[in-house]
């Protein structure tokens, strides 16, 4: 796993990142690391998962039907030739 060193941080900075660790029950590495993530966007997997949803809901919205065949059904299609 990659690791990072900060040098030079600020004073107030650290002293805000350690009391978002304290209310957070978290290690000041912890609080560094999540701070990071929600920083680049969160974690991949929920942004992922947000979008599916989002597209689904966006599907009902227009009223968007069922694919006929499949695309499962199209794929096992294809595999059996």
């Amino acid at each position: 796993m990659a690791s990072l060193q900060i040098r030079d941080l600020p004073g107030p900075l650290h002293q805000m990142l350690q009391l978002r660790a304290r209310q957070h029950h978290r290690s000041l590495n912890q609080q560094a690391l999540s701070d990071l993530q929600m920083a680049c966007g969160g974690d991949p997997r929920e942004r992922r998962r947000q979008a599916i949803a989002d597209l689904q809901a966006l599907a009902s919205q227009q009223g968007v039907k069922k694919f006929d065949p499949s695309p499962e059904d199209l794929i096992r299609l294809d595999r059996s030739r």
